[in-house]
């Protein structure tokens, strides 16, 4: 089981379609969210020639205000209410905390605090860092530069993913199609 969480926008949903390869999950650019509810999503990863049957659950955006698809406390007690559901049942092999790159790392703690109460030091917690398209000279650079911002506001992370989720087609650029 794995939990994708982050803020109303942050690409959760996106991350979704990029990790099984489909288009299955509705994704929007408005600046309201377009995920009402937790969908779960089963997808098989091969790891070393075995199959790995996961499921992906594209939780409601945080941090939308009261007149948002989810207003903030209600997607806060919604996630809260899946994380204790999946570790009393089957249990959260993984937490992804998915965040826009161009926010800034101070309004990413609240969240991180919150949902990192409720699983402690169980669940490993990875951040994946979306919308770097444009950065320079490589998505990685986003990390190496915020790194330590984040280790101060004490965020700790079992791993790290610099990425877009953004669909190419042929009108893109060569170097939005090598990203």
């Amino acid at each position: 089981n794995i939990v994708i969480f982050g803020e109303t926008g942050a690409g959760k949903s996106s991350l979704v379609n990029l990790i099984t390869r489909t288009q299955s999950a509705q994704t929007s650019s408005d600046a309201k969210g377009c995920t009402i509810r937790t969908n779960v999503y089963e997808h098989d990863v091969v790891i070393r020639n075995k199959t790995l049957k996961v499921k992906l659950f594209d939780t409601a955006g945080l941090d939308e205000g009261s007149e948002g698809s989810v207003p903030d406390k209600e997607a806060q007690k919604n996630v809260k209410k899946l994380l204790q559901t999946l570790m009393e049942q089957d249990g959260i092999h993984l937490l992804v905390y998915c965040v826009q790159g161009t926010r800034e790392t101070t309004a990413l703690r609240r969240n991180y605090m919150s949902l990192h109460s409720k699983v402690k030091d169980k669940v490993p917690i990875i951040i994946v860092v979306t919308r770097l398209e444009n950065q320079d000279p490589d998505m990685e650079e986003w990390w190496r530069k915020n790194e330590q911002s984040i280790s101060k506001l004490n965020m700790t992370f079992a791993g790290h993913a610099c990425v877009t989720a953004v669909t190419i087609d042929e009108r893109d650029s060569d170097r939005l199609r090598q990203r």
